[in-house]
Parts: C-alpha cells; sequence; structure tokens
C-alpha cells in the first residue's frame, strides 16, 4: 500500500517537488540562492535483487556487478537535485547525455557540472571536467 502510493506521487512529479522544495528551503536559510548553479554528478553501481527484471539490469564489467546504476546530481552543498537509475551496463557517458537533458529541461539556471573521467569518455584528459 505504502508503495502504491510512492509510485502514483512519483510518477506525477509530486516526490521530485517535495525534495525540490526542501532543497529551496535549506539553500535559503544557508544564505544561498534557492536554485543552484553548479552540479556535481557521479553514479554507484548496485546489485539487483533476483526479483529485479532483466530488462532493467545489466552487468558492469568494471565493477563485477550485476544490477543497476544510481547516477545523481548534487549541488554544491550536497543536496540532490536529480536521481536516474539505469542499469548497471550503461556507460556514465551515456547515462550523462541523457540527464544533462532532463537537467536543462527542468533546472535552466544550471551553467556547470562537475564529474569525473568517467563521465565525457576516454577523450578526458584530467581527473575531473567540467562541462558547461
Amino acid at each position: 500500500m505504502v508503495y502504491g502510493f510512492f509510485a502514483r506521487w512519483n510518477r506525477v512529479g509530486v516526490v521530485a517537488w517535495i525534495r525540490d522544495q526542501l532543497r529551496r528551503r535549506i539553500r535559503t536559510n544557508l544564505g544561498r540562492c534557492p536554485y543552484p548553479v553548479t552540479l556535481i554528478v557521479d553514479s554507484q553501481s548496485v546489485k539487483a535483487a533476483e526479483t529485479v527484471g532483466k530488462a532493467t539490469r545489466g552487468y558492469d564489467a568494471g565493477k563485477k556487478i550485476n544490477g543497476r546504476k544510481r547516477h545523481i546530481a548534487v549541488d554544491t552543498k550536497g543536496l540532490p537535485v536529480m536521481v536516474m537509475v539505469t542499469r548497471a551496463d550503461m556507460t556514465d557517458r551515456d547515462a550523462a547525455r541523457e540527464m544533462l537533458i532532463r537537467l536543462r529541461l527542468t533546472h535552466p539556471q544550471i551553467t556547470q557540472v562537475w564529474a569525473d573521467s568517467a563521465y565525457p569518455g576516454s577523450s578526458s584528459t584530467g581527473p575531473n571536467t567540467a562541462f558547461t
């Protein structure tokens, strides 16, 4: 029953709205602009339970994990801005493409995104790269 409510609220955007309102309030209380302009993105591969369908999980060969990957974008205070779950075999670069498109549509004020070298792909020259 609880999951049913959560799933419906998530589908219609209530969960994201609550997250965004809380982040804005915290940032304002810290004396910051309520809307972040710089984000940090990263991912984590996690094992999937046997009940998770094969269509929504994959094998991350680098970490030897069969499951899903969580991609998260946070502001410079560590407050979540966006969370996206993909198959574990999706590269960070491909997930970043989708995440950046969604971020541009939902948070047009963002001007800079920091990510590690896995996001832009093998052409990166350093451990951290900014997408501007």
